[in-house]
């Protein structure tokens, strides 16, 4: 799957990263490629969004982004959990409820 398959629903997840961190953007937009459905990419991120917040340091060191974008584990720890909440309300929400696809 591509970013451009997203729906205006999901594709507001990889936006509202972007305000924090254009790592974390550019890492939920790739990992569209690994999915087959938006579904699925969503699950996957909400995945990946609750192992950032496990250990949100160790993310932030992962990427040095406390140097190149200013972010620290206390911000990429809210981020997190304020995403994986988006992307449950988008689960939660129909396909046809999302919004368009075409840009």
């Amino acid at each position: 799957m591509d970013t451009e398959d997203l729906t205006e629903m999901a594709w507001g997840v990889i936006f509202s990263a972007s305000q924090v961190s254009d790592t974390l953007k550019a890492e939920l937009g790739a990992m569209a490629s690994r999915f087959k459905t938006e579904d699925e990419w969503l699950r996957g991120v909400c995945a990946h969004l609750g192992e950032i917040f496990e250990d949100p340091a160790e993310y932030v060191d992962s990427w040095d982004m406390q140097d190149t974008e200013a972010v620290t584990a206390t911000m990429i720890g809210s981020i997190a959990v304020e995403l994986r909440d988006r992307v449950e309300s988008v689960l939660s929400t129909p396909m046809n409820k999302r919004g368009s696809r075409s840009w």
